[in-house]
């Protein structure tokens, strides 16, 4: 009697366990991880730098849009526009609505079954990055002139 009283008890303690667990916060099953950001602009996460302000995505170009949906839904001010659709080529840009914004856009789009993303920088960024790229230029010299 007495064992069957411990075996009850425990069994109503793993099901209110087993209960509470279900309401416990966790991250969803379908989150996405936060992009990677290149002078402020999101890209995609483990995308490879194929070129100036150009990435290819490790996604295809419908799972690329998809991630983009999710993740700039929150807190970031963007609007869509379709680019292009012809065959072999589709595009889709997304505006940076934020005033002042370091990043004015970003282009995704496929060609022959890559995906790629190039960030639409600001004038004022494009020649902090200018000015960035000559000093370094400048440093490189200067070390080579040492030797």
């Amino acid at each position: 009697m007495w064992a069957r009283s411990v075996v009850l008890e425990f069994s109503v303690f793993l099901a209110i366990i087993v209960g509470l667990s279900f309401l416990w916060p966790r991250e969803a099953a379908g989150a996405e991880r936060p992009p990677d950001l290149y002078r402020s602009a999101p890209v995609v996460p483990w995308a490879k730098s194929v070129g100036e302000h150009r990435y290819r995505s490790p996604r295809n170009y419908d799972d690329t849009l998809l991630y983009y949906r999710k993740v700039l839904r929150g807190g970031w001010n963007v609007s869509w526009k379709k680019i292009i659709n012809v065959s072999g080529t589709r595009a889709q840009h997304i505006e940076n609505n934020k005033k002042n914004g370091r990043w004015e856009g970003l282009n995704i789009y496929e060609h022959k079954g890559a995906t790629y993303i190039f960030v639409v920088f600001s004038d004022q960024e494009l020649e902090k990055i200018a000015e960035q790229k000559e000093e370094r230029a400048r440093e490189k010299a200067g070390k080579k002139r040492k030797k």
